[in-house]
């Protein structure tokens, strides 16, 4: 197997022009129901909570009447470990809302969370595909955050279903690259039948000390916008907890008008820069996938290692196999 390949150091990327980055347009949608094995609705809304306004103060994790209180704890923890789904769902929901056009013209699929780490410049692995000249790239986990905890006191459930995720998925041009990623939707602020962007909102908590209005947390915030951003979410809320998990402050408004206090804070933070990493890689991928040209199979499996500072390579493929293993278990 020969050496990675260095695709480039994308510490300090060229800016993105706005203008190239196209509106998020919601082409398709889908509920997942965790368990031992995932449970899938596609083009279903069973999973958007709608959006209730709580009153402060309130502790962060409250268990329902019916529940015990430890119990519920472990299961927002379990939900904090859930791994990634991969691009199957994104690609099963848009065959669903018959969206074929969309998965022929774009040439890149990806979830939202994987797209958010290049755009930091997280030092981390992902898993890159190349299928009917498409990239798919898959980060190792996506992580339901306490928000999670946070909608069961900010929203209430529109169905009676048991408790789920709904996922948006949204096709956006970043530069050149024609991208479809799905994310996860906190809730809504219409019960419509038909899920509309528009009215999504994002739910987001930070542990700060109770000297308002003083927070921290400057890489929180920029990872919450970029999400707001790629998705096209169009309203954040953010709950300001204590150290007793008591949230004490809510604001809640227009992602775009974090921005200035987002740079307040984190000064460096610039969303086209960001982009502009994001578009950097993908370019690169793209490049290297088309030097390697007929050679690359639909089964073949790279790594992209992307290091703390800025460079990254991409590891020689490696078939998966194609039969099943052996039975070595004794007769």
């Amino acid at each position: 197997m020969s050496l990675p390949h260095f695709l480039g150091n994308f510490a300090t990327p060229a800016r993105l022009d706005k203008r190239v980055i196209g509106p998020s347009q919601q082409i398709a949608y889908y509920s997942l129901f965790p368990g031992p094995t995932h449970r899938y609705r596609y083009q279903s809304r069973d999973a958007l909570k709608l959006y209730s306004p709580p009153t402060v103060p309130f502790p962060l994790v409250v268990a329902p009447p019916d529940r015990d209180r430890a119990a519920w704890s472990n299961q927002c923890n379990y939900l904090d470990s859930l791994p990634q789904p991969g691009v199957q769902p994104i690609i099963a929901s848009c065959l669903r809302a018959g969206c074929t056009a969309d998965l022929a013209e774009a040439d890149v699929i990806a979830n939202r969370g994987t797209l958010v780490d290049l755009a930091m410049g997280k030092e981390e692995e992902y898993g890159v595909s190349f299928v009917d000249r498409k990239l798919r790239i898959l980060g190792k986990s996506f992580v339901i955050q306490d928000s999670d905890c946070f909608e069961n006191v900010g929203t209430r459930p529109m169905t009676k279903r048991p408790r789920g995720i709904f996922f948006s998925v949204v096709r956006r041009k970043i530069g050149n690259h024609d991208v479809i990623m799905s994310g996860e939707v906190d809730c809504s602020s219409s019960t419509d039948n038909q899920p509309n962007m528009k009215d999504y909102i994002g739910l987001n908590t930070i542990k700060v000390p109770e000297q308002w209005p003083r927070p921290e947390g400057g890489d929180s915030y920029s990872k919450w916008y970029l999400q707001s951003y790629l998705l096209g979410v169009p309203t954040l809320q953010i709950g300001y907890r204590n150290y007793k998990n008591h949230v004490f402050h809510i604001i809640r408004k227009p992602a775009k008008e974090f921005l200035p206090e987002l740079q307040i804070y984190t000064p460096m933070f610039d969303p086209a820069v960001d982009m502009g990493r994001v578009h950097a890689i993908l370019s690169a991928l793209s490049a290297y996938f088309r030097a390697l040209g007929p050679s690359v199979s639909a089964t073949d499996r790279f790594v992209l290692r992307v290091g703390a500072n800025g460079d990254a390579y991409i590891a020689a493929p490696k078939t998966l196999r194609t039969r099943r293993p052996r039975d070595r278990r004794a007769p």
